[in-house]
C-alpha cells in the first residue's frame, strides 16, 4: 500500500495517525504538488494529497476523510470510531471543527504565497481559525476528547495543532501578527488544546507523523 503524501498536511497526517493506530503497513512518499514533478495528477484528478493506493487494484483513494472511512471498513480494528451512535456524533462534530480550521491554515497559506496578499481575505480565514480554535478549547478536558477511547476526533485535532506550529514558523505569523498580537504563542493563546498535545506528543503514531515544512522551489499556482 502507498501512501502519497505532503509533509506539513494535516489532512494527510490524518491518514498517517490512521494507518499506525491499525497497524497497517505501508509506504509513504512524500511530494509537493506544486512542483512540475508531481504525480499527484495520475492519481487524482483534483490534483490533492494525500492519496491512498491500495496493494489490490482497486483504484486510488482520495479525500482523507474518504481515506479514514476506508480504513475503518477495512481495518475495522481497533475502532477509531465509536460504536455507541451518540459518541460517534460526537467525534464528527470534533471533526468538522478542526477541519473547518485546517482548511482555513490552507487558504491563509495559499494567499501568503501571493505578491499581495488580500487583507480582508486573511481577516476571514483568521477568524475562522480562532472561532475554531475557541470551540475546541472548550471541549478539550483532561483527556481524550470523546469518553476513554483514541478517536478520529483526538486524530484531527492533534494533526490540526500540528499545522498550528507549522504557522508559528511559517510567514503567516507576520500576518497574523497585524490581526491579533497575542495569536502566537498559541499554546498561550489555547492552554486546554496545549495540554492536550502534550498528553498525546509521545503517543508512537503522533511521535513517528511530526510535521515539516517543504522545501518549494517553485511558486505556488
Amino acid at each position: 500500500m502507498l501512501l502519497i503524501s505532503a509533509s506539513p498536511s494535516p489532512f494527510a497526517r490524518k491518514v498517517r495517525i490512521a494507518l499506525m493506530e491499525k497497524g497497517v503497513e505501508f509506504e509513504l512518499r512524500n511530494e509537493i504538488p506544486w512542483h512540475a514533478d508531481t504525480e499527484t495528477p495520475l492519481y487524482n484528478p483534483l490534483e490533492q494529497l494525500p492519496i491512498l493506493i491500495p496493494d489490490n487494484d482497486e483504484e486510488p483513494l482520495y479525500g482523507s476523510d474518504f481515506i479514514l472511512d476506508w480504513i475503518e471498513v477495512e481495518y475495522p480494528e481497533p475502532r477509531l470510531l465509536p460504536a455507541d451512535k451518540r459518541e460517534r456524533l460526537a467525534v464528527q462534530r470534533i471533526q468538522v471543527l478542526a477541519e473547518g480550521v485546517m482548511d482555513a491554515l490552507v487558504l491563509s497559506f495559499f494567499e501568503c504565497q501571493r505578491d499581495h496578499p488580500s487583507p480582508d481575505w486573511m481577516a476571514r480565514q483568521f477568524r475562522k481559525i480562532l472561532g475554531g480554535l475557541g470551540a475546541l478549547e472548550l471541549r478539550a478536558g483532561e483527556g481524550l476528547f470523546v469518553a476513554d477511547q483514541f478517536t478520529l476526533a483526538d486524530v484531527a485535532v492533534v494533526s490540526l495543532l500540528g499545522m498550528m506550529d507549522i504557522a508559528e514558523q511559517q510567514e503567516m505569523q507576520v500576518a497574523w501578527r497585524d490581526l491579533d498580537p497575542t495569536i502566537f504563542p498559541w499554546r498561550a493563546r489555547f492552554p486546554a488544546l496545549a495540554r492536550f498535545e502534550g498528553r498525546l506528543r509521545d503517543r508512537p503514531s503522533v511521535a513517528a507523523t511530526g510535521p515539516f515544512m517543504f522545501d518549494l522551489r517553485q511558486k505556488v499556482m
